[in-house]
């Protein structure tokens, strides 16, 4: 095996092998094993391809005279009207007696073979094939089947049809290379027929221009063109200068190599792989718009992010501030935070405010999971409202239906709900854990100082001025003691009536102030839980967005690896 067919092995395998594995969105399941087993008769047709014999096709329109061209290069009378059927649809085959037949022809297509022991042409197949423009649709389906097995096809034509646009728009079904057709213009005779021999050889170089014209305009830039007369060739000793009949025998039946056999086989098995390589086109083609429609999907969702982050906060936010915040300040109240009258007014208005009401743990919990639900239920929106405005973006630019339903099901909102209220929960009880478990010693110790303060000027105000004074002079146990007496003594005087009733204003007023202060506190504390609750919801949704651009990034990654294959195998 020469190394052109060795890569076209190589590369039938591997379109193969992507047929057989890959999900192809643009064939159905029986349409991919339809390709499976055509990149198996290719194989197929490639093993072939070592054999020595080479098929060479006539093909030609009514009363062109392929038949008389063939008799002239058979040498003998073996096309004519006795053998051929009506329409001339059977196939006629010219080989040597000792060569096999390198195919099994069509039992559906009428075929007949004759056979000579010239030992020169011995590796030539000669085939009349039936005129292309006088077949049923049926047989020129059937004969455009059987040209697979043709490696080299003539083109026969005449003065009088060369310019029939049939014969180019059949020229355009046959799946061979061009490099492999010849073609020749039958009937020269008539370019001269009255007319002088400069005339002739004028007139017959305008219709070999016309016709290359022709055929250039259905891709085929340099013809090889023969100009002849098969009848002159086949009833005459001696040929017309301009009659070209010994260049085409001589092409068709002249010795070729294994090598030059097996390149101009595999050059028409290229053909064929170009051919069945359009299967592929239209997937190629659902991969590369779908590439830069999920490329554009994501740069749409990147462009989007921060104002869907902002959504969702702002909605958590008010959810949070609607239905849980008195909950969150409950649950965080400390009044043990306060010290005397603080304490003191800070339980009185506790008791006032939740008279009659269930505080219990459970209606607590109700409570919490109801906010907790209902934020997962505005993420869920969003959520949902961002997947569909992907499917629905990805539909408008004419994604394939498959490829559409791959992105819906890989962004199934469901998949996230259970994990997305987990989480939420947990960021709610260990904000709130961790807000139970502040002291707060600032705090607590300025109340103590105040109250401490405050006790002691009441003390020394009932003692007296000689009583403090005395104590500061003598630190003996006896002033002490004098101190102490006096100031218990005065506190039930009218004076000490007097400084005991401001001193209970004086510590109610900062019993007050010091409740404000809690309550202003505790409200901080509050805010902060549901802002850090809010920036943590708007953290998993940056998650969230995280995770879909990844999944279409990974999509795209994967149909991206299909198409390089596919281009490959252009290549």
């Amino acid at each position: 095996m020469n190394d052109s067919s060795a890569r076209l092995r190589g590369s039938i395998l591997e379109a193969q092998n992507i047929a057989r594995t890959t999900d192809l969105v643009s064939l159905s399941k029986d349409e991919r094993q339809r390709v499976v087993e055509e990149a198996q008769e290719l194989l197929d047709k490639l093993d072939a391809v070592a054999q020595g014999y080479l098929v060479v096709g006539l093909l030609g329109g009514t009363g062109v005279g392929k038949s008389t061209l063939m008799n002239a290069l058979a040498g003998a009378p073996i096309s004519s009207a006795s053998h051929r059927r009506p329409h001339t649809d059977a196939i006629l085959m010219y080989r040597h007696g000792d060569a096999p037949l390198p195919f099994a022809p069509d039992p559906e297509i009428a075929w007949q073979e004759f056979t000579h022991i010239s030992e020169a042409v011995q590796q030539i197949i000669l085939c009349d094939l039936p005129d292309y423009d006088s077949l049923l649709s049926e047989h020129r389906r059937q004969v455009l089947g059987f040209m697979e097995h043709v490696d080299i096809l003539v083109w026969l034509t005449s003065p009088e049809k060369y310019g029939d646009g049939s014969f180019y728009e059949f020229l355009k079904l046959v799946p061979k290379s061009r490099h492999n057709f010849y073609f020749a213009v039958n009937k020269a005779d008539l370019f001269f027929d009255g007319k002088s021999a400069g005339e002739g050889f004028e007139e017959m170089r305008r219709v070999y221009g016309d016709f290359q014209g022709h055929l250039r305009k259905v891709d085929i830039a340099d013809p090889v063109i023969y100009t002849l007369s098969a009848a002159e060739a086949f009833n005459e000793p001696a040929l017309s200068s301009w009659n070209q009949f010994p260049g085409l025998r001589q092409e068709i039946f002249r010795q070729r190599d294994v090598k030059e056999i097996q390149n101009i086989k595999t050059a028409n098995l290229d053909k064929e792989y170009a051919r069945y390589l359009s299967l592929f086109e239209t997937e190629l083609a659902h991969l590369e718009a779908m590439h830069d429609i999920l490329t554009g999907t994501i740069t749409q969702i990147e462009a989007g992010r921060a104002e869907d982050q902002t959504f969702i906060q702002e909605t958590v936010h008010a959810v949070m501030d609607e239905s849980v915040r008195a909950e969150v300040r409950s649950q965080i109240d400390a009044i043990s935070l306060l010290a005397g009258p603080g304490y003191g007014v800070a339980a009185l208005m506790q008791h006032w405010k939740y008279r009659g009401q269930r505080r219990d743990d459970e209606a607590k919990a109700e409570s919490f999971g109801l906010a907790v639900q209902r934020t997962s239920q505005v993420f869920q929106r969003r959520f949902e409202n961002i997947t569909n405005s992907i499917i629905s973006g990805i539909m408008r630019k004419g994604a394939h239906h498959t490829m559409v339903g791959q992105v819906e099901e890989m962004l199934r909102p469901q998949q996230h709900t259970p994990a997305l209220q987990e989480n939420l929960e947990r960021q709610v009880g260990s904000r709130l854990a961790s807000s139970r478990r502040a002291r707060h010693l600032p705090f607590r110790a300025s109340q103590y100082i105040v109250y401490l303060f405050l006790l002691t000027t009441l003390i020394v105000a009932l003692a007296g001025k000689e009583a403090w004074q005395d104590l500061f002079a003598n630190s003996a146990l006896a002033p002490l003691l004098n101190f102490i007496f006096t100031a218990f003594y005065n506190l039930f005087s009218p004076a000490g009536l007097a400084a005991l009733g401001s001193y209970a204003l004086i510590n109610l007023f900062f019993g007050l102030w010091f409740y404000r202060r809690y309550r202003s506190l505790m409200e901080r504390k509050t805010d902060g839980i549901i802002d850090s609750f809010v920036k943590n919801v708007g953290a998993l949704w940056q998650e969230v967005v995280d995770n879909i651009t990844a999944t279409l990034k990974e999509y795209d990654y994967s149909l991206g690896i299909t198409a390089r294959s596919l281009r490959e195998l252009k290549k």
